[in-house]
């Protein structure tokens, strides 16, 4: 039955090909549209208006298969066969004949494949996966904009751009002077000790510096991915990944390099985060950075497991094993340009960084992007790290010693310094709300460090912010509907209230 079925679509490949073309041309139409455009509003565009519905009785559509080995098969299994198929599949079965479009547009089909957040219940799930797709969409076109600004020579900011959004109950007055709790997290106010006041479930410090060797290793590597049709096949292998996460929770299952970047950027969105995993996996796959030296000795055959379950279920390589394995087996020591050169232990990797896969030129028939975010978001987080290393060299955590012992111990004061300015951070996100209807606060580069090493761990980190401030805190990079003078007016606002709460500058508050 089958075979019978991809017998059918193969027959209409070449009209579903055609269709593709004349999209495409329209598409690229749209794109001179937007470089010749002065402003995002306008190239925005009313969303298309999708018809599906056939107008035919069913007796009639039934009557044309009446030859077909399909006519006698239930509707119900048609239905579950048709949910194992990908949008580009559907789209193409829809061709075959009006019964397989009627059985292509059924809503239980759709409701997997769509995120309906914020949507109208009434609406149908194929209606809201338009929707869902045509915000993507512009996003996607947004983004490039955003990009090519990022690309600008000499460009500088002095800010950062990456967002937290809060939804607290409480609300800013500008002259409290709050050593009055009113966080049921916090036991005692920041401020009441050196040390954190509060327990986190991630190590921050470990992770910070496998953070950092993980954003300069990619950082050199960008050359090699930075295109969009290349960063489209690593989101293919990505979602592959999560696959088999979700079929073998118990296996010890080693991502790429590649796969990581992909994770990265879906892991620092919380929000979209655990909404993609619930619709396509059903559960939240956890991650981190850190494995203990007993996974570290049974990473190679992890790996190797890897490839294999990654084989049999795609029918393709997942990446070919290192030929050489002499190279550095015993490293444990790593000169971080970012930490002024100092020596720090590495800690051991959960990916697998001795391999790089071999991308083509081309993007395969059956690429999809099921999840929320696009590939602009992957390559404009390449560019946080040039902007957090441009200032943290002028402003941030620089350790100076002169032998390596008091250098440890600076490291140490350095590392205990950042985890209080992210606990102040945490409270600041805790006990203020929306300030004139714009509801984010701003991180420096030195929280922001601390903040992505605490999302590494979805499972700790939400269970962390359900703790301590009564709702999984948001991270929105890239905020592209707003303007500088914005961001910046909303930064101002964010260090006066520190300033009020704290007694100290919020840019130089890691530096103690």
């Amino acid at each position: 039955m089958l075979k019978r079925l991809a017998s059918l679509l193969r027959n209409y490949r070449q009209n579903v090909s055609e269709i593709d073309h004349q999209l495409s041309s329209t598409d690229s139409e749209d794109d001179d549209e937007i470089g010749s455009s002065t402003t995002i509003e306008e190239t925005r565009r009313s969303p298309p208006i999708i018809t599906w519905k056939l107008v035919q009785p069913v007796s009639q559509i039934q009557h044309a298969l009446s030859d077909s080995p399909f006519a006698n098969l239930p509707i119900e299994i048609l239905i579950q066969i048709f949910r194992l198929l990908s949008v580009h599949d559907l789209g193409n079965i829809s061709l075959v004949c009006c019964y397989f479009k009627v059985i292509a547009d059924q809503d239980d089909i759709w409701r997997s494949k769509c995120n309906p957040l914020n949507e109208i219940q009434s609406k149908s799930f194929k209606q809201i996966y338009m929707n869902w797709i045509y915000g993507k969409y512009l996003r996607s076109r947004e983004l490039k904009k955003l990009n090519d600004e990022y690309r600008e020579p000499k460009r500088h900011i002095s800010h950062l751009l990456n967002t937290c959004r809060c939804s607290s109950e409480y609300f800013f007055r500008a002259k409290d002077k709050a050593h009055v709790l009113s966080i049921p997290g916090f036991v005692q106010h920041p401020n009441s000790s050196l040390d954190m006041t509060i327990e986190l479930s991630v190590d921050i410090d470990r992770t910070v510096i496998a953070l950092i060797a993980l954003l300069e290793k990619t950082s050199g590597l960008i050359t090699n991915w930075w295109r969009p049709t290349i960063v489209e096949q690593m989101i293919m292998r990505y979602y592959r990944f999560m696959k088999l996460k979700a079929s073998y929770p118990n296996e010890r299952l080693v991502p790429t390099l590649d796969i990581e970047i992909v994770w990265q950027t879906h892991l620092l969105r919380p929000e979209m985060y655990r909404g993609d995993c619930l619709r396509l996996f059903h559960r939240v796959i956890d991650h981190s950075l850190l494995i203990d030296n007993i996974e570290e000795n049974l990473k190679e055959q992890a790996f190797v497991n890897t490839c294999r379950l990654y084989e049999e279920r795609f029918g393709e390589p997942y990446c070919p094993l290192p030929v050489n394995k002499e190279e550095d087996e015993a490293r444990s020591t790593y000169r971080y340009s970012l930490l002024n050169y100092i020596e720090c232990p590495i800690p051991a990797y959960s990916y697998w960084d001795d391999t790089w896969f071999r991308f083509t030129d081309e993007l395969p028939n059956n690429y999809e992007n099921p999840f929320s975010f696009v590939v602009e978001d992957i390559i404009l987080d390449s560019h946080w790290f040039e902007l957090y290393r441009t200032d943290m060299y002028g402003v941030g955590l620089k350790i100076i010693a002169y032998n390596p012992q008091e250098q440890q111990i600076a490291f140490r004061s350095a590392m205990k310094k950042l985890r209080k300015s992210y606990e102040r951070f945490l409270y600041i996100a805790a006990k203020y709300s929306t300030m004139n209807g714009y509801d984010f606060i701003h991180p420096t580069y030195a929280i922001d460090i601390a903040w992505h090493s605490h999302m590494q761990e979805p499972l700790k980190y939400a269970d962390d912010c359900n703790r301590l401030i009564g709702f999984v805190m948001n991270h929105v990079p890239w905020l592209s509907t707003k303007t500088t003078d914005q961001i910046i007016e909303s930064y101002e606002k964010i260090n006066e209230i520190w300033k009020t709460e704290f007694d100290r500058d919020m840019k130089t508050d890691h530096l103690g």
